[in-house]
């Protein structure tokens, strides 16, 4: 059993990470024809959340906002929502775990959402905060054909990972909900790239995808990662699509990269897209999507 991503949405622009979520899950719900009350799990992967929240879970408050699974009533399944955090690969993770959740013959649709923002629910972008306010929404079904996603591919360092976005505790004060530090300085790129390409050139080469035949699929955590990535994996020129509107959106990165280059044809011609994540850690993961026809 193989599953495919039946519709998938974007918010870009709002100030709160659980706002942004729930309004692409709405929308995404509503283009792959579904209803709120057809949805069996919802999977949060969104890190940087309001006010530096801890609890309840997010995918709780983004589950209550977009509507899905508020009412039960006799014969319904209950909507299971749950966070998973892994920073950048996080939603590569939902995919992998949705993929244990749809082979249950009771689940039939799986909604990802992701999203990140400045804990000060800052609509415009704040300094020192690296990451656009993106949220996102994909529904994952079933598929009985050989189109979907393959076997999810992991490379991480051995060393423990140094700290990126935090809080400074002892310096929270009155200010802590507002506040929180970022540095992208601590993984170099070249550890990136590495990562992201063991992970991708094994999951190219189980799948026994054609590279000449993929376009990457990939977060920005720089500037030039798509590019060299691209260029290390021996992958045609033009084929690494990041998303022409976003710099780095973070957990919504890649669900961002896949709709750009659905809606400006960028993955005409192409076989199988190939999403690769890199981030903090250093880590990265990659999993083959052959593109239904």
């Amino acid at each position: 059993m193989k599953i495919v991503i039946s519709s998938v949405a974007v918010e870009i622009g709002g100030g709160s990470s659980i706002e942004q979520a729930a309004a692409a899950a709405r929308r995404a719900v509503s283009e792959a024809g579904a209803t709120p009350e057809t949805i069996d799990a919802l999977i949060n992967t969104g890190v940087y959340r309001d006010s530096n929240m801890v609890e309840p879970a997010m995918s709780a408050l983004i589950q209550q906002q977009a509507g899905i699974g508020l009412e039960y009533r006799r014969g319904d399944v209950p909507c299971l929502s749950f966070d998973l955090m892994n920073g950048a690969t996080g939603v590569l993770n939902a995919i992998q775990v949705s993929q244990a959740l749809l082979a249950s013959p009771t689940v039939h649709r799986v909604l990802v959402v992701s999203g990140d923002a400045h804990p000060a629910k800052s609509p415009a972008p704040v300094p020192g905060f690296p990451i656009d306010p993106v949220g996102a929404a994909m529904v994952l079904e079933k598929s009985t054909g050989a189109d979907g996603f393959g076997q999810l591919h992991i490379s991480a360092t051995d060393a423990r990972p140094e700290p990126v976005g935090y809080v400074r505790l002892p310096d929270m004060g009155a200010t802590g909900r507002g506040a929180i530090t970022v540095d992208r300085t601590v993984n170099s790129v070249e550890d990136l790239l590495h990562h992201a390409v063991s992970a991708a050139t094994e999951a190219l080469e189980v799948a026994g995808a054609d590279p000449a035949r993929t376009l990457l699929v990939t977060n920005r955590p720089t500037g030039d990662f798509p590019d060299l990535l691209a260029e290390r994996l021996g992958l045609p020129a033009g084929a690494a699509h990041a998303g022409d509107a976003h710099g780095d959106a973070h957990t919504s990165a890649l669900p961002a990269a896949y709709l750009s280059a659905r809606e400006s044809g960028r993955l005409d011609g192409f076989e199988v897209a190939l999403f690769v994540a890199a981030g903090a850690g250093p880590s990265a993961a990659a999993i083959v999507y052959r593109l239904p026809a």
